[in-house]
């Protein structure tokens, strides 16, 4: 009886579910077969993990009917009408969609009895309560909306020739289709570029236009769309710096999964300029972003996953707060899943040491690591090949060159746009070894402006690889 569909559906139940439910079943408005009272106050017995070796079908019979010959029909029967009864109780179970449901009904109920002053009273406790809620994600804008359209509806009785009504109906509806409209246009250009799919979006150009002309709402998370948009179809710096100010000034009000998808594409783009352009500035505005995340709690929207974990650690490091990154180690370390801990510690410390200046502790760190990802196996070897440049040994950077080139070759799963970068990071950390060994000291300085050069002009950032090597050169 483990695997039917009606234990399968009572293990995802609570306690406190249970307990309601059990009331549900008890109830003759709901149910009267005495028979299936009986199979829930047995299966109850071996809630929530039902893994006991009495969960048979011939034990439940035994503990419903008593003794007697086992009838499977007779069983399966009522396992069947409670497991309609479970389905029932869910249908009653409210959440954010649906709760709202029961007052508009009677809200609606009112009006149409022509009952207009219990109407308006109760229009307005609903509205009332509406304005503290801090979170006016889709429910909400829906259902303001529909209480708006009621108070027009019965205004149109007492105010035929009014227009107040109509524009509050025509406001509330805005915002709510403004809010799914920018939703969806986000997805799909999102889905669009992470797929590099051409997606045909009706009526992209008009909307954009429309964006570009200034706020369309003071909805949090509305405006957090708009900005979201623009930023990834114009990449204008100002549109991220709006979209920045508006986040920090209204993360509060925003929903938990609408602030870190915000947070996600805001960083994103950090890290473009980051890789892309190479611009400093930008260690700081991740920084920031990260920073904020972290002290807000939002370091995740589920479990913490160690790629995650890394992330903060470099995000943290690479602007120079080393005990920011110490207290994150302390604080999220034990969330880890097992089998990563130990990478990921080996890594953090690897990554703070070199930062710090410890570089033969670095690398011992570093060694240490073995990452089952394929871009973060990558990262590791980038880092062993700075770490032993940095330590002068010179033959074993080499020799680890050829063999890194040879690997990420064969690495099927890391795109060109990231193997061409790092490819040339390894030419080019050749390079400055042959200029170290250069003993020509005018042709060491000419080759050595030429090579820099080269990197300001082609070298993209990846991991910070043209900080890396430009501050290199500045060793010289």
């Amino acid at each position: 009886m483990k695997n039917t569909k009606l234990v399968k559906l009572l293990s995802t139940f609570s306690r406190s579910e249970m307990k309601e439910f059990r009331n549900f079943v008890m109830s003759p408005f709901y149910n009267t077969n005495k028979n299936v009272t009986n199979l829930n106050e047995v299966l109850m017995k071996f809630h929530p993990d039902y893994d006991s070796k009495l969960l048979t079908e011939e034990h439940i019979y035994s503990g419903v009917f008593g003794a007697g010959k086992f009838d499977y029909f007779k069983i399966k029967n009522i396992s069947s009408d409670l497991y309609n009864l479970a389905l029932g109780y869910l249908r009653q179970v409210p959440n954010p969609a649906t709760e709202f449901i029961g007052e508009y009904n009677l809200v609606v109920q009112l009006r149409l009895r022509k009952l207009f002053n219990l109407h308006k009273k109760l229009v307005m406790n609903l509205q009332e309560s509406f304005k503290k809620n801090e979170f006016r994600e889709s429910e909400f804008l829906y259902d303001n909306y529909l209480l708006t359209r009621e108070n027009q509806l019965v205004d149109l009785f007492e105010k035929p020739s009014s227009v107040t009504g109509i524009l509050d109906e025509f406001e509330s509806f805005y915002e709510y289709l403004v809010f799914h409209l920018l939703q969806y246009y986000n997805l799909l250009i999102h889905i669009g570029k992470e797929n590099n799919v051409k997606i045909n979006i009706k009526m992209i150009d008009e909307v954009v236009s429309f964006l570009e002309k200034g706020p369309v709402s003071n909805h949090p998370t509305t405006l957090a769309y708009q900005y979201l948009i623009l930023l990834k179809l114009k990449q204008k710096e100002e549109y991220y710096f709006t979209l920045k100010a508006n986040y920090f000034n209204c993360f509060s009000k925003m929903d938990a999964s609408a602030a870190y998808r915000t947070h996600m594409h805001m960083f994103g783009y950090c890290a473009d300029m980051y890789n892309f352009k190479g611009d400093r500035r930008y260690i700081q505005e991740g920084y920031e972003l990260y920073k904020h995340s972290y002290l807000n709690g939002r370091v995740t929207s589920g479990e913490l996953l160690y790629p995650d974990f890394v992330n903060f650690i470099k995000v943290f490091v690479r602007a120079g707060d080393t005990e920011l990154a110490e207290q994150f180690i302390s604080d999220y370390s034990p969330k880890l899943p097992v089998d990563q801990y130990e990478n990921s510690i080996n890594f953090s410390r690897a990554y703070i040491s070199h930062y710090s200046g410890d570089i033969k502790n670095a690398l011992i760190y570093i060694s240490k690591v073995n990452f089952p990802l394929a871009i973060l196996k990558v990262q590791v070897k980038i880092l062993q090949v700075q770490l032993n440049y940095q330590l002068g040994y010179f033959e074993e950077t080499r020799s680890m060159i050829e063999s890194f080139r040879k690997s990420l070759a064969r690495e099927e799963v890391i795109s060109d746009e990231y193997k061409n970068p790092i490819l040339s990071f390894m030419k080019h950390t050749i390079n400055l070894i042959d200029l170290k060994q250069e003993t020509d000291r005018k042709k060491r300085e000419l080759e050595l402006s030429l090579l820099k050069k080269t990197i300001i002009d082609s070298q993209l950032n990846h991991f910070g690889v043209r900080f890396w090597l430009l501050d290199r050169i500045d060793e010289f």
